[in-house]
């Protein structure tokens, strides 16, 4: 796992957690907002963990 790969997945906890307090906190369209990128950091940390799996099983030879 790459320091990028851990980056995003960092950044898409942070963002969520954020959301969900500025949400609950009462700016609910920073929240909302907040959680959406926090949702695409993670889609994206998801996305390079299967491309690194994948590059894992073509090596294995």
């Amino acid at each position: 796992m790459s320091g990028s790969t851990i980056a995003l997945a960092i950044a898409g906890l942070v963002g969520v957690f954020g959301g969900v307090f500025l949400t609950v906190d009462g700016n609910r369209t920073a929240g909302i907002a907040m959680l959406a990128m926090g949702l695409i950091f993670q889609v994206l940390c998801l996305r390079q963990l299967r491309a690194g799996n994948r590059k894992d099983i073509d090596d294995a030879g």
